[in-house]
């Protein structure tokens, strides 16, 4: 079963291509001739060809639908080529492996549960850092930064300062992953135990 999207997508192409078709054939429409004979020669003349009002405005009309089906469709294909990536970006995610962070705040030492120990940092955190460190707890722990930056909507450089900052205060850990960087919490928060 065809989805509407795509439906609409049909629908508009097909429509492109009639405009096309109805401007194109009244743009290359042949000139009126005339044949002029003296004296036992004959000589072809090609008048101007020009355009009645209703002429123009069928090419005007024609040329704006078309404008527009285009621009629909090209919209469409690239937002849905914006959306394809980020599902690449979820479904071609190597297979992760939990890396181990010895160390964490001095906060996160004072309190022994848990459950309580990531609502501790959280109420302490606030705005971008809670929403944050909220989107890493949601994933298990741990995330890639470009996954963070697609998910929070934040810029590269915004997320990339954040994750700095809370690194040196010892709430996460980053360890280069191919062309970006896993983001963790350090395992306190994530509710691990080192082994060493």
């Amino acid at each position: 079963m065809v989805s509407k999207k795509t439906g609409i997508l049909v629908i508009a192409g097909a429509v492109l291509v009639v405009s096309s078709v109805i401007v194109t054939s009244m743009l290359l429409a042949s000139r009126p001739s005339i044949i002029q004979v003296n004296d036992g020669t004959f000589k072809i003349l090609e008048l101007p060809y020009t355009y009645t009002r209703n002429d123009a405005y069928v090419l005007v009309m024609g040329s704006a639908i078309g404008g527009m089906m285009l621009s629909y469709i090209l919209s469409s294909l690239f937002a849905t080529g914006r959306s394809g990536d980020k599902e690449m970006t979820m479904i071609e995610k190597p297979k992760e492996t939990p890396f181990l962070e010895a160390g964490a705040s001095a906060i996160a030492e004072q309190i022994n549960a848990d459950s309580q120990l990531i609502d501790a940092v959280l109420t302490a955190l606030e705005g971008d850092e809670k929403k944050l460190v909220k989107e890493i707890a949601s994933h298990g722990g741990e995330m890639l930064q470009n996954e963070l930056v697609l998910t929070l909507n934040f810029s590269k450089a915004k997320v990339s300062r954040m994750i700095s900052d809370l690194e040196k205060r010892g709430l996460v850990a980053k360890k280069q992953y191919g062309l970006t960087n896993k983001v963790a919490l350090v395992d306190k928060l994530r509710g691990e135990k080192n082994e060493k």
